[in-house]
């Protein structure tokens, strides 16, 4: 009870130090840096009661499956997490791209709990962006509350649904294993596109159509081996179009 009133007594002191030097001066970068470094001090007093800590033990998958369900490493890595309304920075964690969950310590633990996705807005690590999107237009549900690696930003976004999968071997001597299959879309509006081929690149962009068309043939784009490449490629090209 006595560390309740105190962590709000902190906050409140923040808040209010923040609007009278609002008040007295007019809005600044330099009062919105000092807002974000008062706001990181009460995150840091309150720590074991932030609600970052708040989510369902995470269970651990088989030691008997190859390799690991994270993005890029099965270890700790530093980034930032907007969850529930708050920015938290320097946070460790993992991306489980089988269940498409964020996994975390618990304050001063090693138990593993995994957030839950409705509060991530996004969160950001080595260098990769990944924001919490929901279905629209003729998109099925399958992409509410997932999150999607946003490879760049224009008037067509190019994103990247990082997904593994547990595959059982052809054989019985074949170890199952995690096995990532991404999957590319284009963003445009409120629409997306899946993009597997020349054909739903060429779609995705219909309103330039003949000029994209034109575009893939200069460039010899097979949108195969190399579709990631290519279709960022194609995609700033459309977007510098008028």
């Amino acid at each position: 009870m006595i560390r309740g009133f105190e962590t709000g007594f902190i906050l409140l002191s923040i808040l209010f130090s923040f609007i009278k030097t609002s008040a007295q001066t007019s809005p600044t970068e330099s009062n919105l840096d000092s807002f974000i470094s008062a706001k990181a001090i009460f995150q840091n007093e309150i720590k074991e009661d932030s609600h970052l800590y708040t989510g369902k033990k995470f269970i651990p998958y088989s030691f008997n499956i190859k390799d690991h369900p994270f993005f890029e490493t099965d270890q700790m890595q530093s980034g930032d997490i907007f969850y529930d309304g708050t920015l938290y920075k320097n946070i460790l964690f993992l991306y489980d791209l089988v269940a498409q969950t964020i996994v975390i310590n618990r304050f001063n633990s090693d138990e593993r709990i995994q957030l839950l996705n409705e509060k991530i807005k996004y969160f950001t690590f080595d260098g990769h962006r990944f924001e919490n999107i929901f279905s629209t237009g003729e998109r099925d549900e399958s992409i509410t509350n997932t999150f999607y690696d946003v490879m760049f930003t224009g008037k067509a976004s190019v994103l990247i649904k990082r997904i593994k999968h547990i595959k059982s071997g052809l054989t019985v001597e074949d170890p199952t294993a995690f096995l990532e299959e991404d999957e590319l879309y284009v963003r445009k509006g409120k629409n997306l596109y899946a993009i597997d081929s020349r054909n739903s690149v060429e779609e995705a962009f219909n309103d330039k159509k003949a000029l994209i068309k034109t575009f893939i043939r200069k460039h010899k784009f097979r949108f195969k081996k190399h579709i990631e490449k290519e279709l960022l490629t194609t995609a700033e090209y459309y977007s510098k179009l008028n």
